[in-house]
C-alpha cells in the first residue's frame, strides 16, 4: 500500500463520517420530505461544514474507486451522494467572490502602487532561478539556491498586494465560518438550484424506490410562478379578458391540463 493510500485511509478513518448515521447532513437528507425542507435544515450550519463534507466525500470515492469508471457511476449511492454534496458546496458558496474581489489585479490598484517596479523585481527573481539551474552541482549551486530563496520582492505593489490578499483571505474565512441564516438558501431560479434539487430527489428515490413530487417552491421557478399569477389576474379581470380571447380561463385550464397529462405520463413510465 503506497503512502498516499495509507494517509487517505487514516484521514477517512479519523475524520470521515459523511456516510455514517450520526452525520448531521446525511440525517437531514434522510428526514427532509422536500428539497426546500433540506435547505431550511441547513440553518445554523456553516459553509465550511458543507464544503468539508463534500471534500471528504470526494476523497472517499476517489480512494475507494480510483480513476475507474465506478467513480462516476451514479447508480452507486456513495458516488451519487458525493456528487450531490459537491454541487451543494458550489451552490452555498456562490457568493464567495463578493468577499474576494481580487482588487490587487485591477489596473487602478496596479497604477496606484507602482506595478512596473514589481515587474522589474519579478524579472530579477526569474534571473536568480535561472542562475540556480545553470550553476554546477556543489557549493556554487548551493550558494545560488540560497540567494534565490532569500529573495523577496520589496516593491510597494508587492507589499500592498500581500496585504490586500491577506485581507480578502480573512473575508473568505469569515464567510465560510458564518452560520447560515434562515431564508438564506432558497430557490433562486438558477440552473444550479434545479440540478441540485434533481440530485436530491434521485437520492431519495434510490433510497425509497419512489419519491413524491416536490412542493411548489421547486415545482416552478419564481418567474414562472409570477407569470401564472399575472395570467390568472388578467384572465379573471373582465376589463382585460379580451387580451386572451373570448374565454381566457378556459385557455389557462387547458394549458394546466396538458401539463398534468405530461406529469401523469412521466409517473406512469416509472418502473416500480
Amino acid at each position: 500500500m503506497d503512502r498516499f493510500t495509507t494517509l487517505a485511509n487514516k484521514i477517512l478513518k479519523e475524520n470521515f463520517s459523511i456516510l455514517e448515521e450520526d452525520n448531521e447532513l446525511l440525517s437531514n437528507l434522510k428526514t427532509s420530505p422536500s428539497f426546500g425542507d433540506f435547505l431550511r435544515g441547513l440553518t445554523g450550519k456553516t459553509r465550511k461544514d458543507i464544503l468539508d463534507s463534500a471534500s471528504y466525500a470526494r476523497l472517499y470515492v476517489g480512494n475507494r474507486f480510483g480513476i475507474t469508471s465506478a467513480a462516476n457511476d451514479e447508480s452507486n449511492p456513495e458516488v451519487l451522494l458525493s456528487k450531490f454534496l459537491t454541487k451543494l458546496g458550489d451552490f452555498v458558496n456562490q457568493g464567495v467572490m463578493e468577499h474576494r474581489p481580487r482588487l490587487a489585479e485591477t489596473e487602478e490598484f496596479k497604477k496606484k502602487y507602482g506595478y512596473d517596479e514589481y515587474l522589474r523585481q519579478e524579472q530579477e527573481r526569474r534571473d536568480l532561478m535561472k542562475a540556480v539551474i545553470k550553476a554546477p552541482s556543489g557549493p556554487e549551486k548551493d550558494k545560488a539556491r540560497k540567494i534565490q530563496r532569500a529573495f523577496r520582492n520589496t516593491s510597494e505593489y508587492a507589499e500592498a498586494m500581500r496585504a490586500q490578499n491577506k485581507k480578502e483571505d480573512q473575508a473568505v474565512r469569515d464567510f465560510h465560518n458564518r452560520s447560515i441564516e434562515r431564508g438564506e438558501l432558497v430557490n433562486d431560479g438558477s440552473d444550479k438550484y434545479t440540478e441540485l434539487a434533481n440530485l436530491f430527489y434521485d437520492i431519495q428515490q434510490m433510497r425509497s424506490g419512489n419519491v413524491e413530487i416536490e412542493d411548489q417552491e421547486n415545482f416552478l421557478k419564481p418567474e414562472q410562478e409570477k407569470a401564472i399569477e399575472f395570467a390568472q389576474k388578467l384572465a379573471t379581470d373582465p376589463k382585460k379578458s379580451k387580451m386572451f380571447g373570448p374565454d381566457p380561463q378556459k385557455e389557462i385550464n387547458k394549458a394546466y391540463g396538458q401539463k398534468m397529462i405530461e406529469i401523469a405520463n412521466k409517473i406512469k413510465s416509472i418502473k416500480i
